[in-house]
């Protein structure tokens, strides 16, 4: 059983038994996995507070042959986002974050990219406390990351090139339509403005585009139109999704 030390981003935790714990970890070196951290939930645990969700930390884990769960040796705080949750909006966005990580991530599969965008996104979310932008930003680089993000300036029914129109979407949707291909029930729109400006803010690094004064027109509703994207690819409804709508 090899000993291997990874970075990784507590996903998630749930209760094994009356004193373990299996963790969901999106790991930097070894990509998304799940461990078992035996003894997490006694009182005096030797983990303390490093596997809160959403800790940034340092880990050893064991790789057991033929088994799915690996076992946790030893894990070190790097970074905590526990003082998030004193803003219960920026605790919403940062839940969404973790669950759309943890459906979405395939198991096993190294992804650099991915780890440093959720790692960049939960940052922004601790010191700017604004939701739209960095939850944008967040949706837009995991469906491009992976590889179903739609072509935001065609209507996907026809093809042809949307322009400074509508695009109208519904439950369900893959990508845009324009007005001619529209259907029953695609009576969400994003705007042909909205559509520039996520494209063009998106292809710089995120705390640029925060030092701006403040976010664009058409964020929210580009978020919400990425979110749908999300679904329709897990084939599911997040569970924060609602909670999104409410606050933010």
């Amino acid at each position: 059983m090899p000993l291997r030390e990874t970075e990784a981003i507590v996903l998630r935790t749930y209760r094994l038994g009356e004193a373990d714990k299996i963790v969901s970890l999106f790991t930097r070196q070894l990509g998304r996995l799940r461990a078992v951290a035996s003894g997490a939930q006694r009182t005096k645990s030797r983990y303390g507070g490093t596997l809160e969700p959403l800790s940034y930390v340092r880990l050893w884990v064991f790789e057991r042959e033929n088994r799915d769960l690996l076992r946790l040796n030893a894990v070190e705080l790097l970074e905590s986002f526990f003082a998030m949750q004193k803003d219960y909006r920026v605790q919403v966005a940062a839940q969404y974050l973790a669950e759309a990580a943890d459906r979405i991530l395939p198991e096993r599969e190294v992804n650099e990219r991915a780890f440093r965008l959720l790692l960049a996104v939960l940052r922004s979310l601790k010191q700017a406390g604004e939701i739209n932008r960095p939850l944008l930003y967040f949706n837009y680089w995991l469906a491009r990351l992976g590889g179903f993000l739609p072509d935001l300036d065609r209507c996907m029914a026809c093809g042809r090139a949307l322009g400074q129109e509508n695009g109208y979407y519904g439950p369900g949707s893959e990508g845009l339509l324009c007005a001619d291909c529209r259907v029953s029930g695609a009576n969400q729109t994003v705007a042909g403005a909205t559509r520039a400006m996520v494209q063009r803010a998106c292809a710089a690094p995120l705390e640029r585009w925060l030092t701006e004064e403040k976010a664009p027109a058409g964020c929210r509703e580009a978020r919400r139109f990425l979110e749908e994207i999300i679904e329709t690819h897990l084939e599911r409804k997040l569970v924060t999704r609602p909670m999104l709508e409410e606050e933010v």
